[in-house]
């Protein structure tokens, strides 16, 4: 089918009226964009799903920053130099950084937000594997103490990270800076009555189900913002959210996947569309702790081989897609060029499931795969197609975006489609956090032999010798199939002809700091 093919859409008078005050085209220095949904959180101690990460990556930043090609540049620490043999950091701030309190930022808050992180208190999420890494985490996780000592003040601006082991990757993880003088003040959900971030814009407040509101920083550090804020739309149907943009509702669509065909195949469009491979790793998680028959290998690769993503990538993704069958996605560190495309062949599936005590799915207990509503097409495909080559009938659990992230990260969850994200721009990003059996994200496949690698690597400075290791684990990854590995989609976002200086990164949007808007 021919990718650039026109679709038909329409769109419903009764979603559109719920946006009416938002949809009528107005000239301002206001940047409207759409979330398909309510974050789960705006709390960067907690957050760790892709909804909340495009909101607090304008208001929170961390040591480095990745630019739009993919590199690593320095943010918040102007520069830093290895200690001990790679056993810890100095780390020199950037001078200048004020929070959006007005407080000047300090190593003092370095300090106060890694100990954040590790509070048994703070819920920590994304973040709390990476403070872990620093000498004396233990002691803060456990209450024991509140005062990190791997940490040493140095100055106003420099501060000296003691980590347990070797580890050439702790400065460009993203550790988001919080203002220590504000966050103790404004007690429980902070986060959603102060703004205490370094970033381009400071949090202006939250509609739930309606929108996000963001104000311009104007003492940023790199120059106050071109625009006066941003508002994030909640517009969960892909229909309402073409037509609020095609009706100057919004100045920036980030486009939903059913939609895509249309977009790129229509003319008028063109010089309104920025496409790019986005470095997001989409996968099946199968938990062999909470599924029994997940535990056998000939189960798990009987459910791998029974989806064909040139299928998917045509049927699913609207041709906006590539074909992936890894672990590192292309660009990163680590990633491995020569992998094999996974052989699609239902007659060896029920085999292998035939070989495992399971023929036909006889014996099988009953199987739920959880997914979130905008993927609920997804859902419907996999389980039909593993219904067509297994013959195991598999419902399909629609969760709320909170309930699933609860679920998922509690392991709670047997079978279930989830994406991650790019944090950092090294393989460990992905090998780590997913499949190590020690993270506090790992989905439920644990492999005494991956975890080994993993470890190993984490200790290794020098890159090219550190990606073979990953190689390694990859491979011990894929042939176990701990996971099955679904195609990379491609960023597409709409942009008005006014609306200059959006730029997409390997992880998604760059923050809006450089964006202006002109009638």
């Amino acid at each position: 089918m021919n990718l650039f093919k026109t679709a038909g859409i329409g769109t419903t008078a009764l979603s559109l009226l719920t946006y009416m005050a938002f949809a009528t085209p107005v000239v301002c220095a206001e940047l409207r964009t759409n979330l398909p949904a309510d974050p789960a959180t705006i709390d960067p101690i907690v957050a760790s799903e892709l909804i909340a990460g495009d909101v607090i990556r304008n208001i929170y930043e961390s040591f480095t920053a990745i630019d739009s090609h993919g590199n690593v540049i320095p943010s918040l620490a102007e520069s830093w130099e290895a200690l001990d043999g790679g056993r810890g950091f100095r780390i020199h701030l950037r001078k200048g950084v004020k929070f959006h309190s007005g407080r000047v930022f300090t190593a003092k808050d370095v300090k106060f937000s890694l100990e954040q992180l590790l509070l048994p208190t703070s819920k920590a999420g994304l973040n709390s594997p990476h403070a872990s890494a620093i000498v004396g985490a233990d002691e803060v996780k456990s209450g024991a103490t509140t005062e990190l000592k791997g940490v040493k003040i140095v100055d106003d601006y420099t501060v000296e990270i003691a980590l347990k082991s070797v580890n050439p990757l702790f400065p460009l993880y993203p550790i988001y800076m919080m203002d220590s003088g504000v966050i103790a003040e404004a007690g429980a959900n902070w986060a959603t009555k102060i703004s205490a971030g370094t970033g381009p814009f400071k949090f202006g407040g939250w509609s739930r189900g309606q929108q996000v509101q963001l104000e311009a920083h104007k003492d940023y550090w790199r120059g106050a913002p071109k625009i006066d804020g941003v508002r994030f739309m909640i517009v969960p149907d892909s229909n309402t959210a073409m037509s609020m943009y095609e009706t100057g509702g919004l100045d920036l669509l980030r486009v939903p996947a059913d939609l895509v065909r249309r977009v790129i195949g229509d003319a008028a469009m063109k010089g309104q569309l920025v496409t790019s491979p986005e470095a997001r790793v989409r996968y099946l998680a199968m938990n062999a702790e909470l599924y029994k028959p997940f535990e056998d290998k000939r189960v798990r690769e009987a459910f791998c081989i029974s989806l064909d993503q040139a299928e998917m990538i045509e049927g699913l993704y609207y041709g906006a897609a590539l074909p992936f069958y890894g672990a590192v996605p292309p660009g990163i560190g680590g990633y491995n060029s020569n992998l094999k495309p996974i052989n699609v062949d239902p007659k060896r599936a029920r085999a292998l499931l035939a070989e495992a005590g399971y023929a036909g799915g006889a014996g099988m207990p009953p199987l739920n795969f959880s997914n979130l509503e905008p993927n609920k097409t997804e859902s419907l495909y996999i389980t039909s197609k593993i219904k067509e080559a297994l013959g195991v009938n598999v419902g399909v659990e629609i969760l709320e975006r909170g309930t699933m992230l609860k679920s998922m990260n509690s392991r709670q969850l047997p079978y279930y489609y989830w994406g991650w994200s790019l944090d950092y721009p090294d393989g460990l990003n992905f090998l780590e956090a997913l499949w190590y059996g020690p993270s506090p994200y790992n989905r439920g496949w644990k492999n005494a032999e991956y975890d080994a690698r993993i470890a190993e690597a984490k200790a290794i400075a020098d890159n090219d010798a550190r990606y073979k290791v990953y190689n390694q684990a990859e491979k011990i990854l894929l042939d176990e199939w701990g996971m099955c590995p679904l195609p990379l989609q491609l960023q597409v976002v709409l942009v008005k002809p006014g609306v200059k200086g959006v730029k997409l990164t390997s992880s998604r949007l760059e923050p809006f700091w450089d964006v202006s808007i002109k009638p």
